[in-house]
């Protein structure tokens, strides 16, 4: 009897994945393995990041301000001669500029300081500072009011307007802005009487349980975000 010389492989029995579906799937594969490569890079170098919203004074202030803020004369690249200070847009509305704030070598960038500029306290320009407020950014911005020594007569107008202003954007925040804003406030007002916090994030002061009585006008009327009050042109 004849031997059965029909032989079959197991390899051909078997899909091998030559077809132009399985060549599309692989592509997916890789694409997909990429950008999840992609983004854990990315989420691992995300720099942390706060935010000033300077107010007041005239192009030029706002300038010189931002250059006293980077100390620009130690903020070279490696060869030391090519500048790292980014340009700062400033002359219309609401200008913007950062701050990267680098490691003792000057080097690696270890964080970022986005600063937003407004030179007139219009309430026109309410609507472009209201984006700038969330319940993310809330806890990570500070206000910053500049003044000119020279002409020291002009100070309280300034400050009048300008709070009017910061009044008018917070009176027209969400309710979980607003409530952000009031943990703000608390803490600021612990910080303040030296309550401070421990290494778990708690409140010293609610640990000792001191009733330290506020002083005349302390806290009565707070705008719910920490504010600067910077004076330029000061004479020795």
């Amino acid at each position: 009897m004849a031997a059965n010389t029909n032989r079959y492989s197991s390899y051909t029995s078997v899909s091998v994945g030559s077809g132009p579906d399985s060549k599309n799937g692989d592509k997916a594969e890789k694409k997909e393995l990429w950008n999840s490569m992609l983004s854990s890079v990315a989420s691992g170098r995300r720099l942390p990041e706060k935010n000033i919203i300077l107010l007041g004074g005239t192009v030029d202030s706002q300038r010189e301000f931002f250059e006293t803020l980077s100390n620009n004369d130690l903020r070279r690249t490696i060869d030391r001669n090519v500048s790292r200070m980014p340009p700062v847009a400033n002359s219309f509305a609401l200008g913007y500029t950062y701050y990267d704030v680098l490691d003792a070598d000057q080097e690696d960038t270890l964080a970022r300081i986005s600063l937003y500029t407004l030179t007139s306290p219009s309430p026109a320009f309410a609507s472009l500072l209201q984006p700038l407020l969330t319940p993310q950014s809330i806890p990570n911005t500070l206000i910053v009011l500049l003044l000119d020594w020279s002409q020291p007569w002009k100070w309280m107008r300034q400050l009048r307007e300008w709070i009017l202003l910061l009044r008018t954007v917070l009176i027209s925040l969400s309710n979980e802005c607003k409530e952000t804003m009031e943990e703000v406030m608390l803490a600021w007002r612990h910080r303040g009487r030296g309550g401070g916090t421990n290494l778990d994030g708690t409140s010293a002061l609610a640990e000792t349980e001191a009733d330290i009585p506020m002083g005349p006008g302390e806290w009565e009327d707070a705008l719910g975000l920490p504010l600067s009050v910077v004076c330029q042109n000061v004479r020795p």
